[in-house]
């Protein structure tokens, strides 16, 4: 039997539940004139004006093309991001996420999940604040190679750098001067850097709503001033902070040996570059016309998929009881479509009850379903029914093998750059024992398409040993047992560590 460590393999195949509130808001909503507008990374639904879409359409484009380009290799892909983008914020009320039972109070915001990536915003309200906090989010998405090693204001304030992103031909800015944080800067007390370096996503701090408290403005200041102040020396060894961190450094020890500067000394440097008012962008050349007209497909919806799209709104942040009412009302307008199936058989995954999820699943496949989405949660949600009480799996029969590699590998044909899929795959050939070498090779593209989850790496050390890759394996391992990995995972690396010097090295 292969041994997958429980947690890991837990937070693959199930997605958290969440408490709900509410109901949104009626049929007048759904009735109205939806659309579906199609770009290269983004599918868009409205029932806004087409000009406003168009017009969002192409800043989401140009901030993507730019950072692909300036990226190059680097640029980590990722699935098509959905974007409900409401008429006016009055609309998206009842579909905000809550907050102690009560919707939060955003302009917009960007939700991140392992198998779908979620922009909200309210179009009337649209302007540029509101493009910061969507620029804000996504960057965390697209820096997310970093996601495990940068500290918290480091990936805030990187973050923040970006959110000003401004683009014209070939050009584009980031690290404009924010006047929010600069006013709060001026009025309030810095906290000390021990303290922001002490920030973790429990704290306070963190959790003040749209980056508007002295946590997200200090951030900022410091992340501006050591990437593009005044100090060609601190700019220079920029680079290497993400180094130490890297090797295992503590975040207060990296800092202080990648910037030769002790906390006290940079924070009378960082009072001074306030002082001194000259926050200087950073100018980008990027190969592409980044104003050239964006290739857009444009096509109506009907009312039952504009209730799907909605209820997937709602299942996305966490408010599976209000989703399904729209579920259920998409299955009445049409109940020939796979689509509302598909949401019932995902709100069924969300509240962990698989049985539910492959039986709706299997009736939105059935019906005809194109989403790589139901492909792959219902190949996760029939595997996970062959696991015992403790998450063990254990080498299946024919044609039930047949049928979850070859509902995967749907998935992964409709959309390549889906890294959970390539995971699980990747994993399930491992428990089969019978094509090791494609195991490797989709573990090996699930990390490289989502760098930041270490648990695939587990999974990939655990094939290398299976096919006797031993220096292979404790390659992959060694950055799993650096203090600055989750606890839980460490101690499952470093048990297989010592395994692999075993003189005795059976499959448990």
């Amino acid at each position: 039997m292969i041994r997958h460590l429980v947690c890991g393999l837990t937070a693959f195949l199930l997605l958290a539940a969440a408490t709900a509130f509410g109901e949104p808001g009626g049929n007048a909503l759904v009735q109205r004139n939806w659309f579906e507008t199609r770009t290269a990374s983004f599918n868009i639904y409205s029932c806004a004006s087409t000009q406003e879409v168009s017009r969002l359409a192409a800043r989401l484009e140009q901030f993507r093309e730019a950072y692909s380009n300036l990226a190059g290799t680097n640029a980590v892909a990722s699935p098509s991001i959905v974007v409900m983008a409401f008429p006016d914020h009055k609309s998206m009320e009842p579909y905000l996420p809550l907050y102690q039972g009560k919707p939060v109070s955003l302009a917009a915001f960007f939700h991140r999940g392992s198998d779908e990536n979620l922009i909200v915003l309210g179009l009337s309200d649209h302007g540029p604040d509101s493009m910061e906090v969507i620029f804000h989010e996504y960057t965390h998405l697209l820096l997310r190679h970093n996601d495990r090693i940068w500290p918290i204001w480091l990936k805030e304030g990187m973050a923040e750098i970006y959110s000003t992103f401004d683009a014209s031909g070939h050009g584009a800015r980031i690290g404009l001067p924010i006047s929010h944080h600069l006013r709060l800067l001026s009025q309030k007390s810095f906290m000390p850097l021990k303290e922001l370096f002490a920030v973790d996503h429990d704290s306070p701090q963190y959790n003040e709503q749209e980056h508007q408290g002295i946590f997200y403005a200090e951030a900022w200041l410091l992340t501006h001033y050591l990437m593009l102040g005044d100090n060609p020396g601190l700019k220079a060894r920029f680079g290497q902070l993400t180094t130490l961190l890297r090797q295992g450094q503590k975040p207060e020890q990296a800092f202080t040996n990648a910037f030769q500067v002790t906390l006290p000394q940079m924070e009378a440097q960082l009072h001074r570059y306030l002082e001194r008012g000259r926050f200087e962008p950073l100018p980008l050349l990027v190969k592409a016309d980044l104003s050239a007209p964006r290739s857009m497909v444009r096509r109506g919806i009907t009312p039952s998929e504009t209730s799907y799209w909605l209820g997937n709104e709602l299942l996305r942040v966490n408010r599976p009881d209000a989703a399904e009412p729209l579920f259920t009302q998409a299955q009445k307008l049409a109940p020939t479509s796979p689509l509302p199936y598909e949401g019932l058989g995902m709100l069924a995954a969300q509240r962990k009850k698989s049985e539910e999820a492959v039986r709706q699943l299997k009736e939105s496949l059935q019906r005809g379903s194109t989403s790589f989405l139901a492909h792959y949660v219902y190949a996760r949600e029939r595997f996970h029914l062959t696991a015992d009480a403790k998450e063990r799996y254990t080498t299946l029969s024919d044609s039930a093998a047949k049928e979850i590699r070859s509902e995967l590998e749907k998935s992964i044909g409709l959309m390549p750059n889906f890294g959970p899929a390539h995971q699980l795959l990747g994993f399930f050939e491992l428990v089969q024992g019978e094509n090791l070498a494609a195991a490797e090779e989709h573990l090996r593209r699930s990390i490289q398409l989502e760098p930041e989850n270490q648990w695939y790496s587990l999974a990939l050390a655990q094939a290398q040993m299976a096919r006797k890759e031993t220096d292979a394996a404790r390659r992959t391992l060694e950055p799993l047992r650096l203090p600055n990995v989750e606890a839980k995972l460490r101690e499952h690396a470093e048990e297989l560590f010592q395994e692999i010097g075993r003189p005795a090295n059976r499959k448990p």
